[in-house]
């Protein structure tokens, strides 16, 4: 008997209907029919970028997510809330997007399709603060003065974090040329932290802790002088890591002070600020602060999150350092550090309270040496500005910036006796606060890195920025908690140089048992992605 194709189809299907009533069927893998959650781009982490890009999550039409609608995901939340007044004032915290942004996407999504992820920061979005190095836009440190003025590669700490695969999405604002406490510069006017836009973002990183705070990036880069990568994450609830001097190079970084600069992450969690800490550290031979031979950097500072990591450590709480009480007059700050200390021994936290360091002295260089430090970047390729006076003298800084250059011009002193004796004054504060540390078996102290919550613009903030900033150490800034006018504040955590292992374990542990970062509510959320 001869078969038309189609009788061929019609046994064919018989046969399976026959076996499969007779439970005899061949096994076979089951098609997953669960859907794939959808991404969600405010509070997004490295982690779930990297799922949405696996197929994990999906964007809102059910398509896999890609790098370039990752981009304009985050381009189109900053084009409806940055500068929307939020009640009174926008936040205004990105200085410029990356003209190269979307051909960069692009680039990683060809490079995905052929053989995966690039790297740990495969296409995930970085605002840096403008005061960094980029090859392919203007680095300005917000000045109108230095507006255009493109160099001409990359600062090293730039260089890695493209390396793991990041997308640098643009420039954050900061305080003009880092020079003050509070964000406020010429080139795009006051920065405010999302929380309260009538209150300051806190400076000089205020951009890009006010911009992560407000999930217009997955990630930032800031830095620290004297507060400025731990006074604006207290004040917008996100974390910063100002690492030991030496461990990121200052290599293509705008200076303040080379003595007290120091580049590191801003970000909305401990884990991906270990990442990005990861990419950004390195030894350069242009920076020789990388090349002290006691530099420690592992090979990754992710495997020292861990969960119980408060178990069995021993943390002091500084109350007082030479004359200066660390804990002020607000007592909702002081109320959520002590808090964050319970919390610390509540997870198997030994704390030591109180510690005082009487011999501590406050000693800063920036005046001395900022001057003197900008001249040599200026010189190092063809800047919009020939050196600090020339910036001094043009037209549109910032009244309050101006000021403060004019002093440093008029007290650049890096050759005289006075500041070596002050450069070995910093030394023997490392010291003194290490054999402090060593002598009551600390792992790290805690201390509120504000006095106060974020205050209006002009309105200067007390902190205890100088405690780190003189010794070189390490500190790490997690969210702990909110007053009760639900202003973020945060708890800074500080080690032994060359010991960011230590203070991650902590503050990962910490953050973790606590989870209290929570995001702004923004007018105009509703039509943002």
């Amino acid at each position: 008997m001869r078969h038309t194709p189609s009788s061929h189809w019609v046994i064919a299907l018989l046969a399976l209907l026959i076996v499969g009533c007779s439970g005899s069927a061949p096994d076979a893998t089951p098609i997953d029919t669960t859907p794939a959650e959808t991404f969600t781009l405010k509070e997004a982490t490295v982690a779930d970028i990297h799922a949405a890009f696996a197929g994990k999550q999906v964007t809102e039409d059910g398509k896999p997510l890609t790098c370039l609608k990752l981009g304009e995901m985050y381009i189109d939340r900053i084009a409806a809330l940055d500068d929307t007044p939020q009640g009174i004032f926008a936040i205004n915290a990105v200085q410029a997007l990356n003209p190269q942004w979307r051909n960069q996407a692009k680039a990683l999504d060809a490079a995905y399709a052929e053989k995966g992820l690039t790297g740990p920061l495969h296409c995930v979005p970085v605002l840096l603060k403008d005061l960094y190095d980029t090859k392919d836009a203007p680095t300005t440190a917000s000045s109108l003065s230095l507006a255009g003025s493109v160099p001409p590669d990359d600062a090293t700490s730039v260089a890695g974090l493209r390396k793991a695969g990041a997308l640098i999405l643009g420039k954050a604002a900061m305080t003009e040329f880092a020079y003050f406490t509070q964000s406020y510069n010429s080139a795009n006017g006051r920065i405010a932290t999302p929380y309260d836009t009538t209150r300051d973002a806190g400076g000089s990183s205020g951009g890009t802790a006010a911009a992560i705070a407000a999930n217009f990036a997955a990630v930032g880069t800031g830095s620290d002088t004297c507060a400025s990568i731990r006074l604006p994450p207290s004040n917008s609830s996100v974390v910063g890591v100002r690492a030991s001097v030496g461990l990121v190079s200052q290599d293509g970084l705008v200076p303040l002070s080379h003595t007290q600069d120091v580049g590191g992450p801003i970000t909305r969690t401990v884990r991906d600020a270990a990442l990005m800490l990861d990419a950004m550290a390195s030894v350069d031979s242009a920076d020789p602060a990388t090349l002290d031979a006691e530099r420690k950097q592992p090979p990754t500072y992710t495997a020292y999150l861990k969960a119980d990591g408060l178990k069995g450590k021993r943390i002091g709480i500084l109350r007082t350092y030479g004359g200066t009480a660390a804990f002020g007059g607000d007592a909702e700050v002081n109320a959520l550090v002590d808090q964050a200390a319970a919390d610390m021994a509540a997870k198997g936290a030994e704390i030591v309270d109180p510690v005082d360091l009487p011999e501590f002295e406050t000693v800063s260089v920036i005046v001395q040496e900022f001057a003197d430090h900008l001249d040599e970047y200026l010189a190092s390729f063809e800047a919009a500005r020939e050196d600090t006076v020339d910036v001094f003298t043009a037209p549109g800084v910032h009244p309050v910036i101006r000021t403060i250059i004019g002093a440093s011009l008029a007290a650049r002193d890096t050759s005289s006796a006075e500041y070596q004796q002050a450069l070995a004054k910093r030394d023997a504060m490392r010291a003194y606060v290490e054999s402090e540390m060593d002598r009551l078996k600390l792992d790290a102290l805690i201390y509120p890195p504000v006095t106060q919550p974020a205050l209006p613009t002009g309105v200067p903030q007390g902190s205890n920025c100088a405690f780190s900033a003189t010794t070189s150490m390490p500190s790490i800034v997690v969210p702990a908690g909110f007053t009760n006018g639900d202003l973020p504040v945060g708890v800074e955590i500080f080690g032994r140089k060359w010991d960011e292992s230590t203070l991650f374990t902590i503050a990962y542990a910490y953050e973790q048992a606590t989870q209290h970062r929570r995001p702004p509510a923004l007018a105009g959320e509703a039509a943002a992605p």
